[in-house]
């Protein structure tokens, strides 16, 4: 599939995806305060930059202090000339006094904008053909397909390293059909670890039907390799081409690994790319490889560390949920199995650049579709949430057409399967996971919120120091992050609140009419009648408290002006600037306006 200027390239499409990034970067850079707006009105607000240049636009003052901007309203003005904008590149040049990127930092972050920018016109062709009413009756995958990704990062969908051939083969808005390439590996050099009463052949099974199973075995006699001397890993077909063959070349050469070919079921990436979901027989599991590709924060592979936790943790989890009322309707995607093989010679070099580590493994995950009780049950990413279609009719809004349930009725129940979870796993048992929106999941019936899934435990779950998980196993307190109370927190209210519901509630006032009070206040309320009953004795002191008055402004577009595209043994970590004043308090005291 290669997309000619005749129909990718237009040139109003070209323009309409640089000032919905200009647009944006403006938002963002507002709330992260690299950017300060004057307005008069409240309507239309001004730019200046440091060196004279101004941007105008319209738009409106959200209650995290963020301008959302109207992208075609977007000005440059040079010498009191006005222009419309045309070029984010042009953007990110004047404002690179104000972002203190150096050139070389700019020069790869306009790289890694116009990778973005490109698969930008490609998704927007998509929505254009799909109505928010429409999407109510896809599944959660389907879904995936049509969103724009994070939208608190600038470039969310920069795929460093990958070609307009590799987007149009593995990005997931193209919904590729992949079949994985499978290695046998000695098992004596390989990190494996799998749930009490998962096999080696119940691991193959969730891949291979009884044809290929059959196909498989026969291989293996033919290659005189005995299953039980080996374990199996699948690898992403991109990651073979580009990575396996030539930097395990010598294990390929020697027989500490061997190539078995290609095998198995059909699969399509989730938005995450490198977490695939079977659709030759949906409902089996999930598979999770390395694909080392930069993508937002940072390179996508498959830490070794985690590998030995991933079982323990997905069962002390839903033991966890089964046994609270406040967590009923909570739900794990257990880790069944991961295998982690790192190269012997980069392995020795234990500050090298992380990818050098994580270049082959495998996570084996249950998926969503699995959790549906019957019929009218779905589950949705809610990252889903803040989307709108063209025609300006919010996804979330359909939902709540759809569900027969009044606007307030829906957020409030949203609030309660979500939120008051998450939260009661913080101040109840000291477990943080990083609740962006690819990692929470909302599962709906007929249309309305009844419960959380929960997924991802691989660096994406902390635990705070004194949590009983840490002191009930030794083995989770060795593998996880401890962190204070107050900084777990975060985990919920930037992981949830500024990079799910900031941009939720931004949405339903534009194409719903419906105050961010309002919907804070809603939020604020559910709170408050958690911590009344099922959270009263539980320490909620103000480092915990969500509805203090203040709250911390975390930022994560600064973190990459600042440290740049250079190597690093560690991933990023994000930095915080000037506190905020907590929305929920806002809308508590405020109400609808």
């Amino acid at each position: 599939m290669n997309l000619t200027a005749n129909t990718l390239h237009s040139g109003s499409a070209w323009v309409r995806v640089n000032q919905k990034l200009v647009a944006k970067s403006l938002q963002e850079l507002s709330y992260e305060q690299v950017l300060k707006a004057t307005t008069v009105d409240g309507q239309n607000f001004v730019f200046a930059l440091q060196n004279g240049i101004e941007y105008h636009c319209q738009g409106w003052q959200g209650i995290w202090t963020d301008i959302k901007v109207q992208a075609d309203s977007v000005t440059r003005v040079v010498d009191g000339i006005k222009m419309p904008v045309k070029s984010a590149g042009q953007f990110f040049l004047d404002c690179q006094k104000e972002t203190g990127m150096d050139d070389i930092i700019l020069g790869n972050f306009l790289e890694e904008m116009h990778n973005t920018l490109f698969s930008d016109l490609r998704i927007e062709k998509k929505q254009a053909e799909q109505t928010s009413e429409e999407m109510t009756q896809w599944t959660g995958l389907k879904i995936q397909s049509i969103l724009n990704g994070h939208p608190k990062l600038l470039l969310n969908k920069g795929r460093i390293t990958w070609s307009e051939g590799d987007l149009a083969e593995f990005a997931p808005e193209n919904q590729p059909v992949l079949r994985l390439m499978w290695l046998a590996v000695r098992r004596n050099s390989a990190l494996a670890a799998q749930m009490p009463g998962v096999t080696q052949e119940s691991i193959l099974s969730q891949s291979l039907d009884a044809n290929e199973m059959k196909r498989f075995d026969q291989h293996l006699a033919e290659l005189q390799l005995n299953k039980s001397e080996h374990v199996f890993v699948p690898v992403h077909p991109w990651q073979w081409d580009r990575f396996i063959q030539v930097q395990f070349a010598g294990e390929l050469s020697t027989g500490v690994m061997k190539a078995l070919g290609v095998f198995g079921d059909e699969y399509q990436p989730q938005i995450s790319i490198r977490t695939l979901s079977n659709i030759s027989r949906p409902g089996l599991w999930d598979i999770k490889l390395p694909v080392t590709i930069l993508n937002t924060s940072s390179i996508r592979g498959i830490a070794a560390k985690y590998i030995p936790v991933g079982g323990e943790l997905s069962q002390k989890m839903s033991d966890i949920c089964s046994q609270d009322e406040v967590l009923k309707n909570v739900q794990i995607l257990s880790e069944k199995a991961g295998v982690s093989f790192q190269h012997p010679v980069f392995k020795q070099v234990a500050l090298a650049p992380y990818r050098y580590h994580e270049y082959l493994g495998a996570i084996w995950r249950e998926c969503a579709e699995s959790k549906a009780a019957g019929s009218g049950e779905t589950s949705v990413l809610t990252g889903s949430f803040f989307h709108k279609d063209a025609q300006g009719q919010s996804l979330l809004g359909a939902y709540v057409a759809a569900s027969g349930l009044t606007m307030a009725q829906w957020l409030r129940r949203y609030f309660e399967v979500v939120v008051v979870p998450l939260y009661h796993l913080q101040l109840k048992y000291g477990i943080g996971l990083v609740s962006h929106g690819q990692n929470i999941v909302l599962k709906l019936k007929d249309h309305a919120p009844v419960g959380l899934i929960l997924k991802d435990f691989q660096g994406d779950l902390r635990l705070a120091k004194g949590s009983p998980l840490a002191s009930e196993s030794a083995n989770l307190a060795a593998h996880l992050l401890q962190l204070p109370r107050n900084y777990l927190i975060h985990d919920l209210f930037t992981g949830h609140f500024v990079t799910v519901l900031r941009f939720i509630s931004e949405v339903l006032k534009e194409c719903d009419g419906f105050s961010e009070y309002e919907f804070y206040g809603i939020l604020g309320q559910t709170l408050r009648d958690y911590l009344s009953s099922s959270g009263k004795n539980l320490n909620v002191d103000d480092s915990v408290n969500l509805l203090a008055e203040k709250m911390p402004r975390v930022l994560v577009n600064k973190v990459r002006f600042k440290i740049g595209y250079a190597d690093s043994h560690e991933r990023p970590v994000p930095m915080v600037g000037d506190e905020l004043l907590n929305p929920l308090v806002m809308g508590l005291n405020k109400g609808a306006p």
